[in-house]
C-alpha cells in the first residue's frame, strides 16, 4: 500500500530554529518510507520440482540457505532436489503491478504458475558481477520485464497469461543470488 503524505510548511519562516529542524527531520523520515525495502524472508517461499506429481511444490523457505549481511540478502539453493529451485513471492497479485528488485546472480526471473504446473514466463538472468535492477510488470494483459531500464526478451513456457501466477526467482542447485532490495507497487 502506498501512502501520500502532505505536510503544510507554509509558516516555516515563523518557526523557531528547533521546530524547523524537527520539521525537516520528520520530512526526511517520512520520505524514506517510500524507498525500496530490503528482502523480508517471511514474504517468500521455496518451490522444488516433485517428479512424481509433476508439479513445483512448496518446500518452505528453509529449503534454501539465506544469509543477510551488510544490506544484502544472499540466497543459496541448498535444496538438493532438482537442477534448480524457485524462490517465490506466493501472494496473489491481482490487477496491475510493478515489482522492482535489485539482484545479482540467479538463473531465471519472472512468473510461475500459482498451482505449481510447469508453466512459466521469464527472462534468463545470466552471469553478472554487479547488481542489476529488474522491473517485472503487468499492466492489463501486457507483461514485461526490464533490466536496468531496457526491455528483455521473455521465454514463454506453456504460460497462459492469466492472473494465476506468482513471481519467481529460479536459482540453480549449489549457486547463489543476492538481493539488495525488493519492492512491490500496485
Amino acid at each position: 500500500m502506498q501512502r501520500l503524505i502532505l505536510v503544510d510548511l507554509t509558516p516555516v519562516g515563523d518557526m523557531n530554529p528547533a521546530m524547523r529542524i524537527c520539521a525537516i527531520l520528520t520530512l526526511i523520515l517520512l520520505t524514506q518510507t517510500g524507498q525500496a525495502q530490503s528482502f523480508k524472508k517471511a514474504d517468500w517461499n521455496v518451490r522444488c520440482w516433485d517428479s512424481s506429481k509433476r508439479l513445483w511444490t512448496d518446500r518452505g523457505i528453509n529449503a534454501m540457505t539465506i544469509v543477510q549481511q551488510e544490506g544484502v540478502t544472499k540466497i543459496t539453493n541448498t535444496s538438493g532436489i532438482h537442477k534448480h529451485a524457485h524462490l517465490i513471492l506466493p501472494r496473489q497479485l491481482k490487477g496491475d503491478f510493478t515489482f522492482t528488485i535489485e539482484l545479482k546472480g540467479g538463473y531465471e526471473l519472472g512468473w510461475l504458475n500459482r498451482e505449481g504446473k510447469d508453466e512459466m514466463l521469464y527472462v534468463e538472468i545470466g552471469e553478472s558481477q554487479k547488481f542489476d535492477t529488474y522491473e517485472i510488470s503487468r499492466q492489463g494483459t501486457r507483461y514485461s520485464i526490464t533490466r536496468n531500464g531496457r526491455f528483455r526478451p521473455m521465454v514463454h513456457f506453456r504460460f497462459d497469461y492469466g492472473e494465476d501466477a506468482v513471481l519467481t526467482l529460479a536459482i540453480k542447485q549449489g549457486e547463489s543470488a543476492e538481493i539488495k532490495s525488493a519492492k512491490l507497487k500496485r
